[in-house]
């Protein structure tokens, strides 16, 4: 008798709404856009360090991003607040009529959509937890 005679995929739980893979994958490109808009020229307001800590803080929430841990997607909803706060308060000091994507300003901006995005998948994930599934066909 082997383990996996006991395994039973139609028992598997499925997260309705599920978006963490999609979270996960906006906040590794928001961690490489930070780090190479250090090697075009933007000027982003943080020390070295304090851009390290925002895409260690990125990856590895990125990394635990699951769907059987619901804390963590609470987490990606605040990392995704505060990180829209900062990039998209940035991004609209910043604006200006001839800024165009690959400016400084507008590499800022897309840090921001990334946000934007993540804070929509993510609150989307906490509603399919928290409400329960109802069934098809009732």
């Amino acid at each position: 008798m082997s383990e996996d005679e006991g395994f039973d995929p139609r028992r598997e739980i499925r997260v309705v709404h599920y978006h963490g893979d999609t979270v996960r994958i906006l906040f590794i490109g928001a961690a490489l856009l930070v780090f190479l808009t250090q090697f075009i020229g933007t000027k982003l307001p943080f020390s070295t360090g304090g851009l390290m800590f925002i895409i260690v803080v990125l990856v590895v929430a990125a990394g635990i991003t699951n769907p059987v841990q619901k804390w963590i997607h609470w987490v990606n909803i605040v990392i995704s607040i505060i990180g829209l706060t900062i990039f998209g308060g940035l991004a609209l000091s910043r604006a200006s009529a001839d800024a165009s994507v690959f400016s400084e300003s507008g590499l800022v901006a897309l840090l921001a959509i990334l946000f934007v995005a993540a804070l929509y998948l993510g609150t989307r994930t906490v509603r399919g937890l928290m409400v329960p599934h109802i069934p098809q066909g009732r």
